[in-house]
């Protein structure tokens, strides 16, 4: 097997998205956008032929959250990411307004739903099933 080589350049553009491409993996590989699709309520919108669906404002949100944003206006930069619209498979994301009147339809019903798919996703990862991870030693455990 040949031996990796890394080659270190100055980059033109940092970005906080760098772990991007495995968070998404890692939601492909639980069928995280298929699930969403079915979450009962997730989408309070009544014309659904436009806008933005729940998984891709979910996915959104995942993507900044994710990438140490905290608001809105974080969710909203993912436009300015290159690297965000091909993984998401979107042109555009959506902006404060609609993310937050999507947040504001939420009901308890759909909250709900979301905190049981979470539970669900958790058991997921540290379930039978789930992709085993070796664990890394620190030092001794004080007790």
């Amino acid at each position: 097997m040949a031996p990796l080589r890394f080659e270190f350049v100055p980059a033109q553009k940092q970005s906080t998205l760098g772990g991007l491409p495995a968070r998404e993996a890692l939601a492909q590989r639980f069928d995280l956008w298929v699930k969403l699709r079915t979450l009962p309520g997730l989408d309070p919108w009544v014309r659904t032929t436009q806008g933005y669906n729940p998984e891709l404002i979910v996915g959104q949100w995942l993507y900044a959250l994710g990438s140490g944003g905290g608001g809105l206006a974080d969710a909203e930069r993912l436009n300015d990411e290159p690297l965000a619209h091909p993984l998401a498979r979107v042109e555009h994301f959506a902006d404060q307004t609609q993310l937050g009147e999507w947040l504001r339809k939420q009901t308890d019903a759909s909250i709900a739903a979301v905190w049981g798919f979470i539970r669900e996703f958790v058991q997921w990862v540290i379930g039978p099933g789930a992709p085993r991870f070796k664990p890394i030693s620190c030092g001794p455990v004080l007790t």
